[in-house]
């Protein structure tokens, strides 16, 4: 009976070595946002945002992982008003973001089910920012509408780093969620704008401290990556502590 229950702790520990050294860590979380309110009159306003942030690694010892994260983010925003009745005005705002960098990943375990892990991530950012100002106005007078519509394009690229400490629990086979309630980040960019304007980049930088403002979760995959050479079964590895007759006790 000992060497039973000491066979089932076997079990325990090789399901869990599954998603530590020697494995491939696979992650990612994405959402969606879409609010839309009207006020009547024509005036009405309308949010569309959306994103993913992948990420791959090898997790070289039980404890540390390194690999390659990215991500893609598009925020939409728009609003239209009538100030009177011959003249509507429509302003949008789209914002589009790619990130591609390197992560670096320390992971506690607790038992078999529970981990925690501080993430940082070194990112290269690269951005669009395009504004749309339409104006409609109904011209009784000659019996035409006169339309302008002016279009912005700001282009822009720069460097972010963040570190994210979180909470994990293994669900099946490698699979697990991960929860987090804040990060640490810092983040500068540089506007390209057209050289008329006499100042041809503009700069923006920013700290955040946000732990307790914001709520993330996510999921993560660890895939074994070591062979194993000949027939192998399911329980070969339990095989030497197989029980004689004489002990079932």
């Amino acid at each position: 009976m000992k060497k039973f229950i000491l066979a089932l702790l076997a079990v325990s520990t090789f399901a869990t070595a599954e998603a530590q050294k020697n494995t491939i860590l696979k992650y990612g979380n994405a959402g969606i946002y879409r609010s839309q309110s009207d006020a009547g009159a024509g005036n009405e306003s309308r949010t569309f945002n959306w994103h993913i942030n992948p990420g791959v690694g090898y997790q070289f010892t039980d404890h540390i992982t390194l690999g390659l994260q990215g991500g893609f983010w598009s925020n939409f925003d728009e609003n239209r008003t009538s100030p009177s009745a011959n003249q509507w005005n429509r302003n949008a705002m789209e914002n589009r973001e790619w990130q591609l960098g390197i992560f670096y990943r320390y992971t506690h375990y607790f038992g078999n089910i529970f981990y925690v892990f501080g993430q940082l991530d070194l990112s290269y950012v690269s951005g669009q920012d395009v504004s749309e100002n339409e104006t409609r106005q109904v011209d009784f007078a000659n019996n035409r509408v006169a339309e302008t519509i002016i279009y912005n394009y700001d282009y822009y690229n720069g460097f972010m780093a963040s570190y994210r400490p979180m909470i994990g629990m293994f669900i099946h086979d490698g699979f697990s969620l991960n929860f987090g309630f804040g990060d640490i980040a810092y983040r500068t960019t540089s506007y390209d704008v057209p050289k008329s304007t006499g100042n041809p980049t503009i700069d923006q930088s920013f700290f955040a401290f946000r732990f307790g403002q914001q709520f993330n979760f996510g999921a993560s995959l660890n895939i074994k990556c070591h062979k194993k050479t000949g027939n192998v079964k399911p329980g070969d590895d339990l095989r030497p502590m197989m029980m004689e007759e004489d002990d079932d006790e």
